[in-house]
């Protein structure tokens, strides 16, 4: 039976929603920028008292809901608002104004009623019809609708929703003036919008952080006020923010940076782009014939608007010159007061380098905030301290814009020392294939006893049941293969015991132990043998007998077992025809593959997700091949024979 239903944790939503829920700030300012993108022009909001049992209430005139629509949106987990309904919002039948760009995007907005009660009531009006239903959070569900009515609207032209909660189910500690300052700093940039808290429409001395008022007299124009507004918590985007033109108590345009200038005054991704508004009312605009006739705009050729704008945009520019000067130097303190600890460490000049970066970097890069500074200043006093010392910034100017962005999310996800543990296993494997793609394609290769070094280290490519770690060399069997060949095999070098070298080939023999149970080492629990063949001679029976002869060998020795598992691999560049199939022998416990190096190649590619064809130009392993391939093209240099 299919199951459909999810479980959901009691702290799901305030994992998902985060302050929306719990924060009654970040609640309020949601709750309000819902009834502005359903184009409301009043709000009225009804604050919780706890002394008068009165319950936070939320009520507008906007577009309102039908019950389908309710049930759309609210049952959707993660609505997208622009996807469902664009990005602009037109006002409804009855009321009049420009069109507006909405904010809500994420569809977490209508989990805010939860910050004031766990349960609410909402009724909606909208084309002749009221609907009401009860919303509900508990332990099992995240929300929950009940008891839906639907009735037919008292009257036809109405609408709006409106939202109350059931209870007081929190101690909310966010007074009814606060709320008001920080709506007033956020939605009193167009004057058709109005929001009452307890029947008190909310109004510029609700906030207390109006930076400053002042008038500018233009000669021949009229005079301009100009508001400052500063939100002092910095919102995630700037929609809420920007400069608002009012001209006769009415918004002409949207309230934002670009666009709304003559020049780019201020850079979006700033923080005070994302808390700061400018106000700014112009009332001569409309009678010097300046203001579009659907006061979308001003007219762009109108000399009063060209003039009016660049006296203010250059007034607006200065204010926050002056505005920022303090900040910056507050900035300054609190960047050199974080990192002093790693700083005083520091040799006098390198202090002063350190010092003197932060001073340039708050001055010249406005667009950059305190934590970025410190972050930023903390790598430079840690470069100053390291041997390589910025020997890391040459190497991050030389990366594309990409690759940094790329950079920025892995360290958000790994450390350095991770990252490198497993870029140093990635790294060696890749040149493992490298080095191995460059020797085969040499006739007759007699280094081939260079490749077993390669497979000390790689039987990761012959499966996943190769991988372990504990796989090792086995010098004992090798000693005894070696005797098996009474003089033809090479003596073994002090570098690489653990070979077995013929004329044509190289044998190496690798060993898990196995363990009896009181976990001491009894033995062979699995056998590998490579056994590396030059570049021209074809792979047949031969070869196979041979890797055969080494296990019976071993066998009678009392190096294997009789359970012990053994896989022979023969590799080379040629199979003769019919001999391509695997050998087994004891019962199984047994088995001899040959196979071509192209073949354990692709394998090898295959295991590593085949990276090794997206990252060949690594410059890891463009000088390494450039290094194999030198020992083959570079002469043996001969010692001059002596003249008789």
């Amino acid at each position: 039976m299919l199951q459909t239903d999810f479980l959901y944790d009691e702290r799901f939503l305030e994992s998902y929603a985060g302050a929306i829920i719990t924060d009654p700030a970040t609640a309020i300012v949601e709750l309000v920028a819902n009834c502005w993108d359903a184009y409301a022009t009043e709000v009225r909001i009804q604050w919780p008292d706890v002394e008068h049992e009165r319950v936070f209430s939320i009520a507008d005139n906007g577009h309102g809901m039908t019950k389908d629509e309710f049930l759309l949106i609210w049952r959707t987990i993660a609505y997208n608002r622009i996807t469902a309904m664009g990005d602009i919002s037109q006002p409804p039948p009855g009321l009049e104004g420009a069109p507006r760009t909405v904010f809500g995007k994420n569809g977490k907005g209508r989990f805010a009623s939860f910050c004031f009660s766990d349960e609410y009531l909402v009724t909606s009006v909208k084309n002749g019809e009221e609907f009401s239903c009860v919303v509900k959070r508990t332990d099992a569900s995240p929300m929950s609708i009940e008891n839906i009515e639907v009735k037919k609207a008292a009257s036809p032209k109405s609408h709006g929703t409106y939202i109350r909660a059931a209870n007081i189910s929190r101690n909310i500690r966010f007074t009814r003036e606060a709320a008001r300052e920080v709506l007033g700093s956020r939605f009193l940039a167009n004057p058709s919008f109005k929001v009452s808290i307890d029947d008190s429409e909310i109004n510029f001395n609700d906030i207390p952080n109006l930076l400053s008022t002042e008038e500018l007299h233009l000669k021949g124009l009229g005079v301009v006020r100009i508001l400052h507004i500063d939100t002092r918590r910095t919102d995630k985007t700037t929609k809420q923010h920007g400069i608002a033109w009012w001209v006769q108590n009415r918004a002409v345009g949207p309230c934002k940076w670009a666009g709304s200038d003559y020049e780019r005054i201020l850079d979006g991704r700033t923080s005070e782009a994302k808390r700061w508004t400018f106000i700014v009312q112009a009332d001569f605009l409309n009678a010097k014939g300046a203001v579009q006739s659907d006061w979308s705009g001003f007219v762009p050729t109108s000399d009063a608007w060209i003039a009016t704008q660049r006296a203010v945009q250059n007034r607006i520019r200065e204010i926050i010159v002056e505005s920022g000067e303090a900040s910056r130097t507050e900035m300054k303190s609190n960047v050199l007061e974080k990192i002093g600890a790693s700083v005083n460490t520091l040799s006098y000049m390198s202090k002063e380098r350190v010092q003197n970066f932060v001073e340039d970097v708050v001055e010249k890069l406005p667009g950059f905030g305190e934590l970025e500074i410190v972050q930023l200043a903390s790598l430079l006093a840690n470069l100053e301290k390291s041997k390589t010392k910025y020997g890391l910034l040459e190497l991050l100017h030389d990366q594309a814009p990409d690759d940094l962005d790329s950079l920025h999310g892995i360290l958000g996800q790994w450390t350095i020392g991770m990252a490198k543990i497993v870029l140093d296993e990635i790294q060696g494997r890749l040149k493992t294939i490298n080095e191995l793609s460059v020797k085969i394609q040499v006739a007759n290769i007699n280094e081939v006893k260079e490749l077993q070094a390669l497979f000390a280290n790689g039987l990761w490519m012959f499966g996943d049941i190769f991988e372990s770690i504990h796989f090792t060399s086995n010098k004992g069997m090798t000693t005894v293969i070696r005797e098996l060949f009474e003089g033809k095999a090479k003596k073994a070098t002090l570098n690489r015991p653990d070979f077995v070298i013929l004329p044509k080939g190289v044998t190496g023999l690798y060993s898990l132990p196995s363990y009896n149970f009181e976990n001491q080492e009894e033995g062979c629990a699995h056998l590998v043998i490579v056994d590396l063949k030059t570049t021209g001679l074809p792979l047949g029976s031969t070869e196979k007998q041979q890797i055969w002869k080494y296990v019976k060998e071993l066998k009678s020795r009392g190096y294997i077992k009789p359970s012990t598992r053994v896989d022979g691999f023969i590799l080379g560049d040629k199979i003769e025809e019919g001999e391509g199939n695997a050998m087994t022998e004891d019962n199984g416990r047994v088995t001899i593959q040959p196979m071509l190096y192209s073949i354990i190649l692709k394998r090898a590619e295959q295991r590593l997700l085949k990276l090794y064809e997206r990252v060949k130009e690594a410059p890891f392993l463009l000088e390494q091949e450039q290094n194999e391939l030198s020992k083959f093209i570079e002469p043996i240099s001969i010692k001059q024979a002596t003249v008789v």
